[in-house]
């Protein structure tokens, strides 16, 4: 992206949606949130600067 910050969907689609190992049951607080949660960057070796400039990137973006 413009910023080359790339996050992605974490725990998306909600498990309980898996109706190949499980029948499906509602579990719509876990839905919700599998639709709305992002997960930044996160490795080992990410450096400080990069983690500073993420963690503004998400400052602007909320403001």
């Amino acid at each position: 992206n413009a910023e080359d910050i790339y996050p992605r969907r974490y725990f998306y689609p909600s498990v309980n949606t898996f109706t190949q190992i499980l029948p499906y049951v509602e579990m719509p607080v876990s839905e919700d949130i599998s639709k709305r949660i992002l997960c930044l960057p996160l490795y080992y070796g990410l450096a400080k600067e990069d983690i500073e400039r993420i963690a503004n990137e998400v400052l602007l973006f909320s403001l």
